[in-house]
């Protein structure tokens, strides 16, 4: 007991219980003070600044890392180990950890560098692979995002520092959304343009500038295709700018008698540029109706042949 108060030699180290308490009162000590330090200076300097939400979190984490690495470096001393002796303790465990510890080591380093560079921040909406969503919380090991079914990813930071990543809100929330339309062949093409263009125009959400645009984009196999494109100062809100877009083009367009094609498939009459939807029972009766017809033809052909072979004269009926 007494050896273990006043100090064991081990080698050049010598430790002490003494020593270890102190250090890990002075590590506990620095770690709280840290942590208070962090709260105050995101609540009363960085919160009063108006400091954007992302940049805050950024330096509330990268002060705590920094604040509990000193912690620990400080309560090894003060527990009585030489600091230079944790060179050749880190160099011999490097190869262990180069191995063992790969991918925690990465994303480590990834996190330090998101944190560091910011393509993306707290509150960003991002597309990562096939995950889209909002960042939550970004730690050095990895990254959460909160998609639109309100489902929590965890992404390893290693991915997001290798892989494309796609920001709407990089610079701003700014963004264009797209409304696809497609109308029956034979409609006013001008008209339709006309219509779906003061629509855009009239959502409160649609910015003035730039400008709604409408773009009449291609003959397709069953309807004429129009693309609506606007954008919006916020692009959360797409999603109610389509729904109320598509409304009031639903509601208008039945009140000016302007078809949108409910089939895949149009049979288009090349002079009066009109197209009939066909239903394929319709298709299948048809063509079950003109087999029919061929076969009694072909029947009444090879019936006349025989008489004729016969050299009777076929009934006139």
């Amino acid at each position: 007991a007494y050896k273990l108060a006043t100090g064991v030699s081990i080698g050049s180290v010598t430790i002490s219980f003494l020593g270890i308490l102190s250090g890990i009162v002075v590590f506990a000590i620095g770690y709280f003070l840290t942590r208070w330090f962090q709260g105050w200076l995101d609540g009363s300097v960085m919160a009063r600044g108006k400091v954007d939400a992302g940049v805050r979190n950024s330096i509330r984490l990268g002060v705590g890392y920094a604040g509990v690495a000193i912690a620990g470096l400080v309560g090894i001393s003060a527990a009585g180990i030489d600091l230079s002796n944790l060179a050749l303790v880190a160099g011999a465990l490097s190869l262990g950890i180069g191995f063992g510890l790969q991918n925690v080591v990465s994303n480590f380093v990834s996190g330090l560098i998101l944190l560091a560079e910011r393509p993306f921040k707290v509150g960003d909406w991002i597309v990562a692979g096939d995950v889209s969503g909002t960042v939550r919380k970004i730690s050095v090991r990895a990254t959460e995002i909160e998609t639109f079914q309100r489902q929590s990813v965890i992404l390893p930071n290693s991915n997001l520092i290798n892989n494309a990543v796609g920001n709407w809100t990089h610079r701003n929330k700014l963004g264009r959304v797209e409304i696809k339309v497609g109308v029956a062949y034979g409609s006013d093409v001008r008209r339709v343009h006309a219509i779906l263009l003061d629509i855009a125009r009239a959502h409160p959400m649609v910015l003035k500038n730039p400008e709604p645009f409408v773009l009449f984009a291609n003959f397709g196999a069953a309807a004429l295709e129009f693309e609506i494109r606007v954008f919006v100062a916020d692009i959360m809100n797409s999603s109610v700018v389509q729904n109320d877009i598509r409304f009031a083009i639903f509601d208008i367009f039945e009140d000016e008698r302007i078809e949108i094609p409910s089939t895949p498939r149009a049979v288009v009459e090349t002079n009066k540029h009109e197209a009939w939807p066909i239903d394929d029972d319709k298709i299948e009766a048809e063509f079950a109706e003109r087999q029919r017809l061929e076969e009694e033809a072909a029947a009444e052909r090879e019936r006349l042949a025989k008489m004729k072979r016969r050299g009777r004269k076929p009934d006139p009926g």
